[in-house]
C-alpha cells in the first residue's frame, strides 16, 4: 500500500507535469490551426479572384466558412466577428473610393465587387490567428501590409480580375499601412480584455 506521504509527493510531481503537457499540447494545436488558417487564407485569395471572374462566389464563400469554423473553436471568435464585419465595410468603402478615383477598375459600376469584399473578410480572419504574432508589432504589421498592397492588386491584375493605375499605388500603400497598424493594435488591446473575461468565467 502506498503511504500518504508518497501519494502526496506523486501528486505534487504529476500535477505540474500534466499541466506542462497540457500547455504543450495546446500550443501544438494552436500552431496547427494557424498553419491551416494561413493555407485557407491563400486559397481564399485565389478563390475570390477566380470566383469573381467566373461568377462562382460559392467557392470563396465555402473557404470563408471553413475559416469561420476554425475561428469558432478559438477564444478570439467574438473579436474575429467584429473584425470580419469591420473589414467587409471598410474594404467595400475603400476599394470603391479607389474605383471612383480611377486607381482600380474591376469592370463594375461605381462600387467594389463582392469578391474583393470577401477577400477583405478573409484577411480579417488571419489577424488573431496566422498573423496574430504581428499584434506585438503593429507598426511592423502595417509596414508589411503597405508593401503587400501593390503586390495583391498587381497579382489580381495579372489574372485579369482588375486593372491598376500604378500612380495610385502609393496612396493605397499608405492607407493599408495606417489601417493594418490600427488593426493589429486593436488586436493587442483585445487580448488582455479576453484574458480577463476568461478569468471572470
Amino acid at each position: 500500500m502506498q503511504k500518504p506521504a508518497q501519494t502526496a509527493v506523486s501528486t505534487g510531481v504529476a500535477e505540474p507535469l500534466d499541466g506542462a503537457l497540457g500547455e504543450r499540447a495546446g500550443a501544438g494545436m494552436a500552431s496547427g490551426n494557424n498553419i491551416l488558417n494561413a493555407v485557407l487564407f491563400q486559397v481564399n485569395w485565389f478563390a475570390c479572384v477566380i470566383g469573381g471572374m467566373t461568377d462562382r462566389l460559392w467557392i470563396p464563400a465555402l473557404i470563408l466558412s471553413l475559416m469561420l469554423v476554425l475561428s469558432a473553436r478559438h477564444t478570439s471568435r467574438r473579436h474575429d466577428m467584429y473584425l470580419l464585419i469591420t473589414a467587409a465595410v471598410v474594404g467595400l468603402v475603400l476599394d470603391s473610393v479607389w474605383v471612383q478615383l480611377g486607381i482600380l477598375d474591376f469592370g463594375s459600376e461605381g462600387l467594389a465587387p463582392v469578391w474583393i469584399v470577401m477577400m477583405w473578410m478573409g484577411v480579417a480572419l488571419t489577424v488573431n490567428h496566422s498573423l496574430g504574432w504581428l499584434q506585438k508589432y503593429p507598426l511592423l504589421g502595417g509596414l508589411l501590409a503597405g508593401v503587400a498592397a501593390p503586390l495583391c492588386y498587381l497579382g489580381g491584375e495579372s489574372l485579369g480580375a482588375v486593372q491598376v493605375d500604378m500612380s495610385g499605388m502609393p496612396l493605397i500603400s499608405v492607407s493599408w499601412l495606417l489601417l493594418f497598424s490600427a488593426c493589429f493594435w486593436w488586436g493587442r488591446q483585445w487580448g488582455p480584455r479576453r484574458a480577463v473575461a476568461e478569468i471572470g468565467h
